[in-house]
């Protein structure tokens, strides 16, 4: 692993471990791992932490949480570890805003394994519950390991669970609150002072990573930012006006058929146009696509006119009213697109949610009342403060007293759950507010465009590579099993297969040699794999606006290829 320590520190854990055998040190820290090793530990104003439930988790065990419902698979091949849930209470926004209560969990690795980094991990989606399958990643590095259960149990496609005190606890209240509450507890547990704080979490996690760095600039040193899901305040308005428009025209509805007819053209018309025809759209956004090619009268071929109009408002920015909105999905996001557009159930029921239990109250809000004017009430509502746009993070930059932070942001070009334009806006709008450059800006922040990866993790049906160590990607693969479809699990548990801490393939690992060693991520090698998980194709993913162009070669190797 990556372990970072001073010269004395080194010597003082050598010490420690020299004087007691590897089995003595791993019962001490079992003996250590009870709930009143972190009792009364915290004294902050208006807080009350209160711990749950401290287990030991031996060398290659598991954990689960029973009834969590945002998370409720099995992590597995863990390393020795501490597992910690804590409930926090917090009064101190009382009167202006409600009571804040949350949980978090800690994974804390045996002493001897530490590396002094806490590692913070975010949610997904609406979830509520601890994501210990994203922290099981965690402390095979080394970190102490932290998440948040954001206020509230539920899974993740769930909103009816908002009340004003969960949306400010899911908006930004109980992430931060995790984060300084837990720092105590692991200083106390460990008897050392904490060297670095990093952040990964994609989509909603993304989002709320973002979010804390604009509220804190000191809550992280450097943080992995996937997929964000940012703009909650438009992305959820977008979601119901394409369901609209869908609804309201029966000859349009794009149903998994049409989608996958739309795909599969997409590839064939734009895979020659980026330079190499290799089952990957390198540059979606550049494709000169004429949809005409697929409009026949065939069901089984074709889509009618209607449906290649709905395919293009889903392409298409949203303006309401001559004021941009929302950016619309890209090419080759296609495969995604029935995760919001596919089953009747989801069109009328959770495309409307937001409207229903986030901004009106109204549980018999239906499709016909969305209008343009449900925008300017989202901006105004602005449930929980979740939206992530004050994009002025120059405190984030520069800090005094300590390093400037580091951003390594990311998407896949195919994302069909989070337009991968929305994480170009939020780069560009930051260059912008902070009255900088685009030189200037890659000095702290960078941000990664990947061919061919859906959200978060995974590729599309054309298998382009998408492993470098993304937040998720490690426990996506070990829990390939509850996918239903014949996957066994894969993997270590953390970082790349293959690859295991490696700088060059591995984003975490990058990130915190940028951060401590100043070594900037100039590329990072994504990883795609065979049925059997043996390497199918790797390829650098760069820094925009640098693209991976072809040397010349196997195409199939990341050596064949320079970010320029």
């Amino acid at each position: 692993m990556l372990v970072l320590f001073t010269a004395l520190s080194l010597l003082r854990l050598l010490s420690w471990v020299v004087a007691a055998p590897a089995d003595d040190v791993h019962r001490r820290q079992s003996l250590r791992c009870t709930t009143n090793s972190f009792a009364g530990v915290v004294n902050l104003p208006g807080v009350t932490v209160t711990i749950e439930r401290a287990v030991s988790v031996s060398q290659g065990g598991s954990y689960r949480e029973a009834g969590n419902l945002g998370f409720p698979n099995t992590i597995d091949v863990l390393p020795a570890l501490c597992a910690v849930t804590v409930r926090v209470t917090n009064t101190t926004d009382v009167p202006i805003k409600p009571v804040s209560s949350y949980r978090f969990g800690m994974f804390l690795p045996t002493a001897a394994n530490w590396n002094r980094k806490i590692l913070t991990v975010g949610s997904a989606s609406f979830a509520g519950g601890i994501n210990w399958a994203d922290m099981g990643q965690g402390p095979h590095y080394g970190f102490a390991t932290v998440s948040t259960d954001n206020g509230h149990n539920s899974a993740g496609s769930d909103l009816s669970w908002a009340t004003p005190a969960s949306l400010y606890d899911w908006g930004y209240r109980a992430l931060h609150g995790s984060v300084v509450v837990s720092k105590l507890l692991i200083a106390q547990y460990y008897g050392r002072p904490l060297t670095y704080s990093y952040y990964a979490g994609c989509s909603t996690g993304g989002r709320q990573g973002l979010r804390e760095i604009q509220y804190d600039a000191n809550t992280f040193d450097g943080a992995i930012i996937g997929a964000a899901a940012w703009d909650t305040a438009h992305l959820m308005p977008w979601i119901s006006k394409i369901a609209v428009d869908q609804l309201s025209n029966t000859a349009g509805r794009l149903r998994a058929q049409q989608m996958s007819i739309i795909a599969a053209e997409v590839l064939r018309q734009c895979d020659p146009q980026d330079g190499m025809t290799d089952n990957i759209v390198s540059q979606p956004d550049q494709c000169n696509f004429n949809i005409s090619t697929i409009v026949c009268s065939n069901p089984s071929t074709c889509i009618n006119a209607q449906q290649a109009q709905t395919a293009q408002k889903i392409w298409d920015d949203y303006y309401a009213n001559g004021r941009f909105v929302y950016n619309g999905f890209g090419k080759t996001s296609e495969d995604q697109w029935s995760i919001y557009f596919g089953a009747d159930s989801t069109l009328t029921g959770f495309d409307f949610d937001y409207e229903r239990y986030w901004i009106y109250n109204n549980t018999q809000y239906t499709w016909q009342q969305y209008s343009n004017q449900t925008v300017l009430d989202s901006e105004r509502v602005n449930p929980g403060q979740a939206t992530a746009n004050k994009f002025d993070i120059s405190g984030f930059r520069t800090r005094p007293g300590k390093k400037g932070g580091k951003i390594l942001m990311y998407h896949g070009l195919a994302d069909g759950v989070i337009s991968p334009r929305t994480s170009l806006h939020y780069y560009n709008q930051t260059i912008s507010a902070m009255r900088s450059d685009l030189a200037s800006t890659r000095s702290w922040f960078r941000y990664f465009e990947v061919p061919g990866m859906q959200h978060c993790f995974f590729s599309n049906r054309y298998n382009a590579p998408w492993n470098f160590g993304a937040p998720g990607a490690a426990s996506a693969l070990r829990l390939l099993p509850t996918l239903g479809v014949g996957l066994p699990a894969v993997g270590d548990g953390w970082s790349v297969p293959g690859h295991l801490n490696d700088s060059n393939y591995d984003a975490l690992v990058a990130l915190q040699l940028w951060v401590e060693n100043d070594k900037p991520v100039d590329r990072i090698i994504a990883s795609a794999f065979n049925a059997d998980f043996t390497t199918f194709r790797t390829r650098p993913i760069c820094p925009y606006p640098q693209r991976a162009v072809y040397d010349g070669g196997n195409a199939n190797d990341a050596a064949s290829w320079r970010c320029a």
